[in-house]
């Protein structure tokens, strides 16, 4: 991109970014009206709120400093956030703040020109960034989580993958993959842009390359840690021990139908919900657009929806980045034009504030 092209960019992406912070700072304040006396501990963690304490503790500690649990967190975040917190005066704190919304930031960027590559829609370009900026589990992308430098890694590599430079798509494939091991993904929408008919040569190890970087990456700290801490697929197992043992996702799905109607009608109830709105978006993405990306976030809902517990199935779900295509392509519609960016944005920030009140678990 020229710095022409960014700038452009950046006055469509920064309205939206902002607006986006504002809208969780309103979630806060809700939380905050609500709190009965005793502040909940993720109330009073702020923005280092759930997973932030652990991405913290990691800077601070390392793996071998840390319970075992914390090695289900991949490295990626924890090591740009250690490379900023040499740079910037403010500590760890600042650090993972400033690589998590930064990196929301570039994602945006992003996510503005491949939209323009593919549809050369100005429109749907600015639709995409606001259907990011508002999609429900995106108070995530200001608090201290991964999503922000992962979703830039992700788009990137699609946008790599798009003008099929192979070699620079496999490195942030790779990049990706150890941020969040949703990265090794990246594989399927590689192997879609692959084996489609080519506009450029390409050898065929970069080919290759671009579809076994991001299993690699992820296999590869998976190793190191089993091998490090002496426990078999360590990262796995330590997850497994969260959202349960894997199930069959069609067999999840059709459980939480029920679900809806018992005693969890407020817990997984809801968690269905928002699986059943996801499908819909699925689906308009799958008509509207090249195949890879409408595989790639179909893949990601899958393995959502393969855990026994679907707590932070939305936060896993915004994993596959492009769903907001499917958003953005649903407010193009004159009817829906409005009620789309409205529904996101009040979302936002009843999600922000429950995750806040401890009553639900991004």
């Amino acid at each position: 991109m020229t710095w022409q092209g960014i700038r452009g960019a950046l006055v469509v992406v920064l309205p939206a970014w902002v607006t986006a912070r504002l809208l969780v700072g309103m979630g806060w304040l809700v939380a905050e009206m609500l709190a009965d006396g005793d502040e909940p501990g993720a109330l009073g963690r702020g923005l280092l709120a759930w997973d932030g304490d652990w991405y913290r503790s990691l800077m601070v500690h390392g793996y071998d400093g840390m319970p075992l649990e914390g090695v289900r967190f991949f490295p990626g975040y924890v090591f740009l956030s250690r490379a900023v917190d040499a740079i910037l005066p403010g500590g760890q704190t600042t650090a993972l703040l400033v690589v998590a919304n930064l990196g929301t930031l570039l994602a945006m960027v992003l996510l503005h020109r491949l939209v323009i590559l593919e549809s050369a829609d100005i429109g749907t370009a600015r639709r995409a960034v606001w259907a990011l900026a508002l999609f429900p589990p995106a108070f995530v992308l200001v608090w201290a989580y991964s999503e922000g430098p992962f979703l830039a890694l992700v788009v990137g590599c699609l946008l790599l993958l798009r003008r099929e430079r192979w070699w620079e798509a496999a490195l942030l494939a790779a990049g990706a993959a150890l941020v969040r091991p949703t990265g090794a993904l990246l594989m399927v929408p590689a192997l879609c842009a692959v084996s489609r008919p080519l506009t450029t040569g390409g050898g065929l190890a970069g080919r290759a390359a671009a579809v076994v970087a991001g299993p690699l990456a992820a296999g590869g700290y998976v190793l190191w840690a089993s091998l490090h801490f002496d426990e078999p697929f360590a990262p796995l197992t330590m997850q497994r021990r969260l959202r349960g043992d894997p199930v069959d996702p069609v067999r999840r799905l059709w459980e939480g139908l029920g679900e809806l109607f018992g005693p969890d009608a407020l817990g997984d109830g809801l968690h269905i919900v928002a699986v059943a709105a996801l499908i819909v978006v699925l689906v308009v993405l799958a008509r509207s657009w090249p195949l890879r990306y409408g595989a790639f976030a179909g893949a990601c809902l899958v393995v959502a929806l393969a855990g026994d517990n679907l707590n932070s199935l939305e936060r896993y779900s915004l994993n596959g980045v492009p769903i907001v295509l499917g958003v953005a392509t649903m407010a193009g519609h004159r009817r829906l034009g409005g009620l789309v960016p409205l529904a996101s944005g009040l979302a936002l920030v009843a999600l922000s504030a429950a995750a806040w009140s401890g009553s639900y678990v991004p």
